[in-house]
């Protein structure tokens, strides 16, 4: 009897222990997947803007036009903000007819983009082997202005539509330079930032 009562009070505290351990098992699951007390869900939208490629076109060409060199000849230049015709040495132009290039670009209003283009510019004579070089400067005009980032003058800021690049640039002549018309082309290339 004594080894009975061992048993029987054995097992009792073995249940009773089981038990206990089995509830606070079960309640565990049941607390993790318990909402939080203070809890809201927000949507926002997305969007984006598809722009166009930027499309630069020439629609004016750079004419140095007609000049007469002599002597040691001379340099003509026009500028590239104002369109003037300077000449230095000893040539001189004939007639009005001297232009800065032009180009449009269609970019929208606050576009910041990078222009560059070629220094320079070989013009060799219509049937002959003859060259003279022109030093180029691109400046934005029209619906541009200078942009900045981090205080540094990076490139040009879309400010109006319709905006305008100008080429202009110095032809050097020598006084000896072979009679006849020179021809020769540059590009000038314009990205997004």
């Amino acid at each position: 009897m004594f080894a009975n009562s061992i048993i029987s009070k054995r097992r009792r505290y073995c249940g009773r222990s089981l038990r206990h351990l089995a509830i606070p098992a079960l309640a565990a699951p049941l607390l993790l997947a318990a909402p939080a007390a203070a809890q809201d869900v927000a949507s926002a939208d997305a969007k984006a803007v598809v722009l166009d490629d930027i499309r630069l076109q020439n629609v004016e060409a750079l004419q140095f036009a007609r000049i007469v060199p002599s002597g040691l000849g001379g340099s003509v230049t026009i500028n590239a903000d104002t369109g003037a015709v300077t000449t230095i040495g000893q040539v001189v132009t004939i007639g009005t007819d001297q232009t800065r290039a032009r180009f449009t670009v269609n970019a929208p209003v606050g576009t910041i983009m990078i222009m560059s283009g070629d220094p320079s510019v070989v013009l060799t004579r219509n049937g002959g082997t003859e060259t003279m070089t022109a030093t180029l400067i691109h400046r934005g005009g029209i619906g541009l202005v200078s942009a900045t980032v981090f205080g540094l003058p990076i490139g040009v800021r879309a400010i109006a539509p319709g905006q305008v690049i100008y080429t202009g640039g110095t032809l050097t002549v020598p006084g000896t330079q072979a009679v006849g018309t020179y021809e020769g082309s540059f590009t000038l290339t314009v990205a997004y930032l």
